[in-house]
């Protein structure tokens, strides 16, 4: 008898087959990357496995990664010990492949995986092994277009698309150039602009505080932590521009929203590093979302977040007049920068709502462990799976 039909005997023997659920599916989330730790795919997770309505359960990893060398067996003996008591498994990336594929081989459980980008292209060998042997799924969830792209080149199917939710705090909040005290002392009448998440090269602040910041009669405001902090700092003192750059450390969610408040564009200058990308970028839409007009870098996953002439302006990534000439349209019209901000806070207030967000992953959820759809009124976004791109 073969190993794979003795397993599947040895299940049926322990937990007889059961039929579909008929409310939303019993759901155990995995995830890595969690709060009070910050970064997209924190606010993602907490956001998804908060929101769902069902029976669910919770494992996640809230600290540092260096944890992951007691989460990653901690996540698999879960699913070994209780993975027969859920109708689905949905893992948050695919460092947690392992556990995915315990649950579909040991328990025959339908399995979600969330992509993000990065997580697929990492360049370490042992990780894109170990993702080669274990990676498997019943359905692969994109946060962009440009993700799913890089998923359906390595082979992944069916690959869908489902976008990021903005927090309800940040389209409550409102312009006051006295805000932060910080800010209103450094800026002397001039244009805020500010740029927040982790300070890595690919986010590309480095290269705007050489190449463009001295072009412009402006206080750049630099939020965030990460190993490009002191190169930030340095490369104002190389270019001579000190005096027109702020650099904060990980302010806490109070002081985030009142920079945002006290800032007037948001700038999202990536640039492309190889073997890394932006697979979508949901600080852009927060600070649409707190009515700033975002001018970003056309790359990677960063279109899915921006929209052209509604929510921000995309320029070309590392070109310098662009971004001037995009930055100096907006200085030099204010009533119209204003206008242009509402509008982008309307805009994505209308397609980031996380409540549609989750909507769309409950809709899969169900789609896959062949629950009935409930006789209500669907939301708008809609995630549609499918094998091959548009």
């Amino acid at each position: 008898m073969g190993g794979s039909r003795l397993l599947s005997r040895v299940r049926d023997a322990l937990v007889p087959r059961r039929p579909a659920p008929e409310g939303n599916p019993r759901v155990l989330f995995l995830t890595r990357k969690y709060p009070p730790r910050k970064g997209g795919l924190e606010t993602h997770s907490f956001f998804l496995t908060t929101g769902y309505q069902g029976d669910k359960t919770i494992v996640a990893l809230g600290k540092l990664q260096r944890h992951l060398i007691w989460f990653l067996p901690y996540a698999s003996l879960r699913v070994l010990l209780e993975g027969h008591r859920y109708d689905l498994v949905c893992i948050n990336d695919p460092m947690l492949a392992f556990a995915g594929m315990l649950a579909r081989r040991v328990w025959d459980r339908k399995v979600v995986c969330c992509l993000h980008g990065l997580d697929l292209l990492f360049p370490n060998r042992p990780y894109q092994l170990y993702l080669k042997r274990f990676l498997e799924a019943d359905a692969y969830v994109a946060n962009s277009a440009a993700t799913r792209r890089i998923a359906l080149a390595r082979g992944l199917e069916p690959v869908g698309v489902i976008t990021i939710g903005v927090s309800k705090e940040f389209f409550a909040l409102e312009r006051d150039h006295g805000a932060d005290a910080e800010v209103a002392a450094a800026r002397k009448g001039r244009l805020v602009l500010l740029t927040t998440g982790r300070l890595i090269p690919r986010k590309g602040a480095a290269w705007f505080v050489a190449n463009v910041l001295p072009r412009l009669d402006v206080l750049y405001v630099v939020v965030g932590g990460g190993r490009d902090y002191e190169r930030i700092k340095q490369a104002a003192v190389d270019a001579g521009v000190t005096d027109k750059l702020l650099v904060i450390w990980e302010p806490d969610d109070e002081r985030l929203h009142r920079l945002f408040s006290a800032a007037d564009v948001f700038v999202m200058p990536n640039i492309p590093i190889p073997n890394d990308v932006e697979g979508f970028g949901i600080v852009s839409l927060e600070a649409a979302a707190a009515g700033l007009p975002v001018v970003a870098s056309r790359l990677e996953g960063i279109p899915d977040a921006v929209a052209d002439g509604q929510s921000g302006i995309l320029v070309e990534p590392e070109n310098a007049d662009a971004y001037v000439a995009a930055i100096e349209k907006l200085k030099a019209d204010p009533a119209a920068r204003i206008a242009f901000g509402e509008n982008a806070r309307r805009y994505v207030r209308a397609r980031n709502d996380w409540r549609e967000v989750i909507a769309a992953y409950t809709r899969l959820f169900r789609d896959l462990c062949g629950t009935p759809e409930p006789a209500v009124v669907r939301p708008r976004q809609e995630s549609v799976l499918s094998s091959r791109p548009n």
